[in-house]
């Protein structure tokens, strides 16, 4: 029996990772020798474990190798263990055996596995961010990647640090390093989805003088073309597909905001966990909200049925009330009750930016039809007299102090 130097490690180890935990299971293997049996068996248990196919084909050219010499053989089959398993071998024992025109075994095999750390994954839509065409693509691609991974809604993947994965690779694949550090080799993700887009940017901002002071103004003329499609790489299905127009600067972070928003909000709309009469509490946090941004509040109700596709349309949405985010964490937003009850702000209820502001209790002003620019003169006391405000229609008289006396 040999011992492969990278691939397998069949003493026992010390104390695996924190990270790690050790999976049991039986594999059977067939060769020419009982030792080429057991390295078999040992290849197909790794792949029970890590979900990994075994190029047979490769395997009998290794066998075949075996036959003619020992010394080729090492190579051979431990540059085909890695590259087919893609795992290690903590220890393993043989359970039974018996050898014929070929050797059969059954092994009982120790497999380590690693666990990467914080929130599983597998609970999270994959996607990676692929940067924008246009000039300012690349900036406006990095603020929305940092916004949907503040959303904690995403396993948000990186695919442009290639050369530093492959360095780091190399360096798990060393002699020097340990096999329970090998152990990380072999998880990177797939993703859901591939978020692509095209960006363009106009900058007409400009600086004028005023003619009657001859003060000068800033004046910022920005406009921000984005569109963008998600996409589920899977089917190559566009789940999601807009364009969206602002007046903002393209390389600002509020700019990739509002389309991170509407990405997350058709996925992933915005919840309330927690209401009181003190604060809702809603789930999201970080730079996805904004203090002093408002909100409409919607209780979830019958969910709806498409007749045609047989899809689901989401469920109907009650309006509860609106509410104004007054403090953020890394993790949650807290908002006051603008209107509305906190107690029908139920837990689970989703929220959405409003695009009103909301009402006061001012009433709406309006401008009579008699109204002239031209009418406004001053008065022999001082102040102005203003034909718009007389409203009844009456003469307007200065008063003794200045200014007019205006009589509704």
């Amino acid at each position: 029996m040999m011992t492969f130097r990278i691939v397998f490690c069949f003493s026992v180890l010390f104390a695996c990772s924190a990270l790690a935990k050790d999976v049991v299971v039986e594999a059977n293997g067939y060769g020419p020798t009982k030792e080429i049996a057991i390295e078999s068996a040992l290849i197909r248990a790794i792949s029970q474990v890590q979900g990994v196919n075994v190029d047979s084909r490769t395997l009998r050219q290794a066998n075949q190798i075996k036959v003619n010499g020992d010394s080729i053989t090492a190579i051979a089959m431990a540059n085909t263990t890695a590259m087919k398993t893609k795992g290690q071998i903590k220890s393993y024992q043989v359970l039974d055996s018996q050898c014929d025109q070929e050797c059969e075994v059954l092994l009982s095999v120790t497999v380590p596995v690693y666990k990467s750390p914080g929130l599983a994954p597998e609970k999270r839509r994959k996607l990676v961010v692929s940067p924008f065409a246009g000039k300012n693509g690349q900036v406006f691609s990095s603020n929305l990647q940092t916004l949907l991974v503040q959303s904690r809604r995403f396993a948000v993947l990186d695919r442009e640090h290639t050369g530093e994965y492959q360095k780091e690779k190399r360096l798990l694949l060393s002699s020097d390093t340990a096999l329970t550090e090998k152990m990380r080799l072999g998880q990177v993700l797939g993703l859901d989805y591939l978020i692509v887009g095209d960006v363009k940017f106009s900058d007409a901002s400009r600086t004028e003088v005023m003619s009657f002071t001859g003060e000068s103004e800033d004046i910022e003329d920005y406009r921000s073309h984005i569109f963008y499609k998600v996409i589920n790489l899977a089917t190559r299905q566009v789940k999601w597909q807009d364009m969206t127009e602002i007046d903002m600067d393209i390389n600002s972070p509020k700019t990739a905001g509002r389309v991170a928003r509407d990405i997350m909000n058709a996925i992933y709309p915005i919840k309330v966990v927690a209401n009181t009469a003190a604060a809702i509490v809603l789930n999201q946090g970080g730079k996805s909200v904004e203090k002093g941004e408002v909100f409409d509040v919607f209780v979830l109700g019958e969910k709806m049925i498409d007749p045609y596709t047989k899809e689901s349309l989401g469920r109907i949405e009650i309006p509860a009330g609106q509410i104004e985010i007054n403090r953020i964490t890394s993790k949650l937003s807290y908002a006051t009750i603008i209107s509305g009850n906190y107690q029908d702000m139920v837990k689970g209820s989703i929220v959405r930016l409003t695009e009103e502001m909301p009402e006061t209790d001012y009433p709406e002003q309006t401008i009579p039809n008699n109204y002239n620019p031209q009418n406004v003169k001053p008065s022999s006391a001082g102040g102005v007299i203003i034909p718009a405000a007389n409203l009844n229609k009456k003469p307007l008289t200065p008063s003794p102090a200045g200014g007019v006396v205006i009589d509704p």
